[in-house]
């Protein structure tokens, strides 16, 4: 509990530090925000080191035993507590960086094949997923320090990673973003090409966050066109960050 605490005091002072409080309001209150969720077939990504070696950046992994070797810090604080309690949840992540230093991250977890929604990462039974397969995987909280961005990085080191979890035998990879989040959008949908799997509405006010959705999702893979949801059939979940 202390650690959770630590670490929203430390990302609160950051986000006032670089956006101002006008900036860390609108992240933690919000009204019908859409999330974009998004799919990668990991078959199709290809190799792009290009921005990666131009800017001496590699990727590694980020584990407890990387951690814990007092090899490598992280250029943005809150990024390596929050590392730590990921680690601790059982995600796994990789880091972007450039002489022991991390200039970004990004996780992802897995569970094994299931037809029952309780399992799934809390964020997929928000987003109103019910099924989910072993060759799957989720990825989320991709971050790059912002004076490592230029030149295509975030997009390159989206891609690498994506690469390695390929070649741990995944075939098919998940996220989101938010529509208003027009770096993510160039990122993701434009420099590496995820394809749309649905939207969904998400309200935040401080730690109380309400998703609203169809009341009856479609399959894990809908179809590319969906007839419009009537205001009458939607319904809303409710949850704690």
């Amino acid at each position: 509990m202390l650690n959770r605490i630590k670490l929203r005091l430390v990302q609160i002072t950051e986000l006032i530090r670089s956006k101002g409080w006008s900036g860390f309001v609108q992240n933690v209150i919000f009204y019908n925000r859409t999330f974009v969720v998004v799919e990668k077939d990991l078959t199709q990504v290809t190799e792009r080191p290009g921005p990666l070696a131009s800017s001496n950046l590699k990727l590694i992994e980020i584990d407890k035993d990387m951690l814990s070797s007092g090899d490598y810090r992280f250029a943005v604080p809150s990024r390596y507590l929050k590392a730590l309690s990921y680690v601790r949840r059982g995600y796994k992540g990789h880091g972007l960086v450039r002489d022991h230093v991390v200039v970004g991250d990004t996780w992802y977890y897995v569970w094994d094949t299931t037809n029952d929604p309780r399992p799934l990462h809390r964020d997929f039974r928000r987003f109103g997923f019910k099924t989910w397969q072993s060759s799957y995987v989720y990825t989320f909280d991709i971050f790059v320090a912002p004076e490592y961005r230029s030149g295509g990085v975030s997009a390159a080191f989206q891609n690498n990673a994506m690469l390695a979890l390929r070649s741990k035998g995944y075939a098919k990879a998940f996220g989101f973003y938010m529509a208003d989040n027009v770096r993510a959008q160039w990122c993701t949908r434009v420099m590496n090409r995820w394809k749309e799997v649905k939207k969904v509405s998400v309200s935040r006010f401080l730690i109380f966050t309400r998703v609203t959705q169809p009341a009856k999702p479609g399959p894990l893979l809908p179809k590319k066109t969906e007839p419009r949801i009537p205001t009458a059939e939607v319904k809303t979940a409710r949850f704690h960050s």
